[in-house]
């Protein structure tokens, strides 16, 4: 069976259900389940809908069964349509949270498991998870068909709705010239630099977002070897008193998820409420490398074409020299 040869305009599923990745501090909260469709496979907690019950009050519901947590303020990632060779169909919603309250705790369900962002087991998943779960975790959204006999995948289709998609285009209708690199999504600086070739040639950034006492908004972005104080920072930059701004500020204003943070996500912050800082040094550079809004590439634009882009998006960087 061919997934193109069914006629998902009248697909209708025998069972509705949720999954729910409560991604926290570097690691998603994964279990081993022990009982039911999947029993001895890891995924991430979730099960069926009861009759009248909404998709995301199941996952949460689900998760609490499951683990004995409660994941706070669940959004909606994705959605996955599943046909067995039997005539089983099941449609399931994909869900992530920030944090979840309690302990996680093993049940007659599941078996809890926080996994590493970057060494997720997709050798003891569903066959599927392998497709789509990177790309969520890069921040795509998506939406997945699937044709399974019994646990053997025979065929798919994969939708994703690229954050990348629309800076590339910027990046073209300016004519500025840049290149990009697919690697596994990464988290940290030490991730990027484990995928990174020995030769790539230019100067790869990090970057922080992070808000002063008064609620003022800074994307700041330096050499990934540049070692940051936030005391210094802010002096350099002529504030007081900055902190890290939370994912939901991160969301809103700039609109990528945490792990790609970009200098290029001004794109997103039609406002005007967050001020672009630069590592003064980078505007000379040849070539500097970021995130294209999610963080499974690595994109590469002269620091000369990095200022014209700000300044093309109303973002006119601040140049700071840093200690």
């Amino acid at each position: 069976m061919d997934v193109r040869e069914i006629d998902w305009e009248r697909w209708t599923p025998t069972d509705t259900a949720t999954l729910l990745f409560v991604i926290q501090q570097g690691r998603a909260l994964l279990i081993r389940k022990k009982r039911g469709l999947g029993a001895g496979k890891i995924n991430a907690p979730g099960g069926r809908l009861e009759p009248g019950e909404r998709a995301i009050d199941a996952a949460v519901r689900e998760v609490r069964e499951e683990l004995g947590v409660t994941p706070i303020a669940p959004r909606e990632r994705g959605t996955l349509a599943f046909e067995f060779v039997d005539g089983y169909r099941l449609l399931c919603h994909v869900f992530s949270s920030d944090r979840c309250e309690g302990e996680a705790i093993e049940t007659d369900e599941a078996v809890p498991l926080w996994t590493a962002l970057d060494e997720i087991p997709y050798g003891e998943m569903w066959a599927d998870d392998a497709l789509w779960l990177p790309k969520m975790l890069a921040g795509c959204g998506f939406s997945g068909r699937f044709v399974f006999d019994g646990d053997r995948l025979l065929s798919h289709e994969l939708t994703l709705r690229d954050p990348a998609a629309a800076l590339f285009a910027r990046l073209d209708s300016l004519a500025i010239a840049h290149e990009t690199r697919a690697h596994p999504p990464v988290f940290t600086v030490a991730q990027a630099q484990r995928h990174r070739p020995a030769d790539e040639r230019g100067v790869h950034v990090k970057n922080l977002f992070v808000r002063d006492k008064k609620g003022s908004m800074w994307l700041v972005t330096v050499r990934e070897d540049r070692a940051l104080d936030l005391a210094q920072l802010a002096s350099a930059i002529g504030t007081k008193h900055l902190s890290f701004a939370s994912y939901d500020r991160l969301r809103e204003f700039l609109g990528v998820e945490p792990g790609s943070v970009t200098p290029f996500a001004v794109l997103n912050d039609r406002g005007n409420q967050v001020k672009l800082v630069l590592d003064a040094t980078l505007a000379t550079e040849a070539m500097v490398r970021c995130h294209p809004l999610c963080n499974d590439r690595t994109t590469g634009v002269s620091g000369a074409d990095l200022l014209r882009f700000a300044e093309d998006c109303r973002h006119a960087p601040l140049l700071v020299a840093l200690p």
